[in-house]
């Protein structure tokens, strides 16, 4: 069972979401919230949370103050990001700072399925407007306009690349130290990565990140 927090203003969308996503999979809905700063208050988490679904647009702390907040506090809660506003640099800020995806709030029931069911087994859900948006960002693209493969990772992801890639050829434990953290989340960004990548191996890797200029 997937533990859920649901933070969202609008009472009848988040009871509905609820009710939705309790239905859809092995998922429980244990904390609602109807502000970003009810939410960031309640800091440390009393409970073991799996994904925070986060609306943008709130009274008191939106969304985007909220991922702001959980990344300057070490917070690491994945997060799906719902939204009627598709502001392509708004979306490209959020994934930047962690966001594992986004949905319309008029998405369809299946479509929650799916983005549910990619976060927790590749760690992120992609969907077209976002591919679309990070191609077309100025910041990823490069001097003649093309996309940037480097637009695809977090700072994290791109820090942990170099370390993988490096010729010290550093075990992962070792990683996982030189980073200050756990190696189950080496692990865990590791795999984000290799999906991102479409690579099955560190060999794979390698070759990716050299032939998309992420390593020297």
């Amino acid at each position: 069972m997937k533990n859920i927090v649901l933070v969202d203003d609008h009472v009848i969308i988040r009871n509905g979401l609820k009710e939705l996503i309790e239905k859809i999979g092995p998922y429980k809905v244990v904390s609602e919230y109807d502000n970003g700063r009810d939410f960031v208050d309640s800091f440390p988490l009393a409970a073991n949370i799996d994904l925070l679904v986060l609306d943008i647009s709130m009274p008191r702390m939106d969304g985007d103050e909220v991922v702001e907040h959980m990344k300057a506090h070490g917070v690491t809660v994945p997060t799906l990001i719902l939204t009627l506003n598709t502001d392509d640099e708004k979306l490209v800020r959020l994934f930047r700072n962690g966001v594992r995806g986004y949905l319309q709030k008029n998405c369809t029931a299946a479509v929650l399925k799916q983005a549910l069911s990619d976060i927790f087994e590749r760690g992120y859900f992609h969907n077209e407007h976002m591919i679309q948006a990070l191609t077309a960002d100025s910041s990823a693209t490069g001097p003649k306009g093309k996309f940037d493969p480097a637009a695809l990772f977090t700072e994290r992801e791109l820090q942990l690349i170099k370390l993988i890639c490096a010729e010290e050829e550093y075990t992962y434990k070792e990683i996982a130290e030189k980073l200050s953290v756990h190696p189950r989340t080496v692990d865990d960004h590791r795999q984000n990565i290799f999906e991102k990548a479409n690579v099955k191996s560190k060999s794979g890797l390698v070759l990716y990140a050299v032939r998309n200029g992420l390593i020297d």
